[in-house]
């Protein structure tokens, strides 16, 4: 009865997973090819396309060889509607990222989701909590903890950076990076940036949580870590040391700061007698 009722589950999500793809692909042909004539807004400037370049081609994005059509789609997943209304950008030449945002809220809670259901365990109310790590709130403190560089790229007019302009932009960038690459480089890019913070739902696996409760139990000292990067600036490679004391006690090597972090933690607890 078990393999019969996880099968059927599997068969809905999978029907689920369908319908969505077919919801995703008719809102990227709707705003490609809509009946209504697109606007275009204006090339970016040197300026900005260079900064847009350098963004997107840092990690995790590790988006290069983009064309100048694409490059415009990105410039407004970052341009907030303060900017596309303002008398200097007219909305008829400048378009703001709030369709993106929209799109973007789906398909990181879909890609989150998804990775919860597949790598997981967990009864649904459980994966609920978890999908909290994509609350607005929560996405301004990812992008400004982890130095994604998107709130400096936000192009706004007379209006000050809040975290749910942030937030709002970080999702516009998730539709745009969906709509130039499609939903496996999207995915790339969510489970990257949210590694450590899926990590940390896990008590058992959330070493870092679990070391930093340990060395503060036991008063063993500071707690630090402290990180390099190899490799090319588009797929670089993170090492991260952590240090009890002064003294250092585990070593990691990941695909981003937090992965890294993570087994270092782990390396520290198991030479503590902890794991």
């Amino acid at each position: 009865m078990k393999a019969i009722l996880y099968g059927n589950s599997r068969r809905s999500l999978h029907r689920a997973i369908m319908r969505l793809s077919t919801i995703l692909d008719k809102f990227r042909i709707g705003s490609l090819f809509g009946q209504k004539p697109p606007r275009h807004p204006e090339p970016a400037g040197r300026d900005r396309e260079e900064e847009l370049r350098s963004l997107l081609a840092a990690p995790p994005f590790g988006i290069t060889d983009l064309s100048d059509t694409v490059i415009s789609l990105y410039d407004r997943a970052l341009t907030h509607r303060s900017c596309a209304n303002s008398a200097g950008y007219p909305a008829a030449t400048v378009e703001d990222n709030e369709r993106l945002e929209f799109l973007g809220n789906y398909v990181l809670d879909f890609i989150i989701a998804d990775h919860l259901y597949d790598a997981y365990d967990l009864s649904p109310g459980e994966m609920n909590r978890r999908l909290q790590v994509t609350r607005n709130t929560k996405l301004a403190d990812i992008v400004l903890e982890q130095g994604l560089g998107i709130d400096s790229a936000i192009r706004r007019r007379g209006q000050a950076l809040t975290d749910s302009i942030i937030a709002d932009a970080f999702e516009a960038l998730i539709g745009a990076i969906f709509l130039d690459r499609g939903l496996d480089a999207a995915r790339e890019v969510v489970l990257a940036i949210f590694e450590g913070e899926i990590a940390e739902c896990d008590t058992p696996r959330n070493y870092r949580g679990r070391l930093q409760e340990y060395v503060a139990q036991k008063d063993l000292g500071s707690l630090a870590y402290d990180y390099h990067q190899t490799g090319p600036g588009n797929c670089p490679t993170w090492g991260a040391r952590v240090m009890v004391g002064g003294i250092p006690l585990g070593r990691g090597v990941g695909r981003t700061k937090q992965g890294a972090a993570m087994l270092a933690a782990k390396e520290a607890l198991a030479r503590l007698g902890k794991e």
